[in-house]
């Protein structure tokens, strides 16, 4: 009697393909995206721990801008900037925070919270509180940390202030410095006219208090 040999189907798929191959390629492409995706995320997150984020120098020796600090690097970035007033425009309550806050404490130098909407808009005030924070700190000799969550939209508002009523930059500078630092007008529509719409009045206060000349 002839014995029959069972063969496995090795049917194509539209591609000319082994099925069981094609999906073996498919499970390894699958991987391999996740695998990158997953690194991407791991560096990203990482690499703050060891670079500050979002930081940048406004005016050597006397103000610098950032997002939160990661709480790794916050004694550092302060130490070596000589910063000796910390101003926080954010209310969140995170790891980091609650470790500027320590660290602050510990080192001496000052921390005050000017809080502000995640747009950069809010109570008008705290702007003008900001602006007369940095510039009472410079006249002692004191360089200022500007921070909010990601240091784009309230740090880009108030240090865009700054720039145009304490160093008389234009308005078009200013914005566009914001925007290299984050700031996305079509995201965020609302940061440039609340400006705008309060600057003759910050000006009028700040001169009143002789914060400006």
């Amino acid at each position: 009697m002839q014995t029959l040999e069972i063969i496995p189907s090795t049917k194509s798929d539209s591609r000319g393909l082994p099925r069981p191959r094609a999906a073996r390629i498919a499970a390894v492409v699958i991987c391999a995206a996740f695998l990158v995706e997953g690194v991407y995320a791991w560096t990203t997150s990482v690499k703050w721990w060891f670079i500050p984020n979002n930081f940048a120098v406004v005016e050597p020796g006397k103000i610098y801008r950032s997002a939160q600090l990661s709480r790794f690097l916050i004694r550092r970035t302060l130490l070596d900037n000589h910063i000796g007033l910390v101003i926080d425009l954010s209310k969140d309550d995170t790891a980091d925070t609650l470790a500027e806050r320590q660290i602050t404490s510990e080192l001496g130098v000052p921390r005050l919270n000017f809080v502000l909407g995640g747009n950069g808009t809010g109570h008008p005030e705290n702007y003008t509180y900001a602006i007369a924070a940095i510039v009472h700190a410079n006249q002692q000799g004191r360089a200022v940390l500007v921070h909010c969550q990601s240091g784009a939209q309230r740090t880009g508002g108030v240090i865009a202030t700054y720039r145009m009523l304490v160093q008389g930059m234009s308005e078009a500078d200013a914005f566009a410095e914001a925007e290299r630092y984050g700031h996305d007008p079509k995201r965020n529509p609302n940061l440039i006219p609340f400006v705008e719409s309060h600057l003759s009045e910050w000006k009028a206060e700040l001169t009143a208090e002789h914060v400006l000349p």
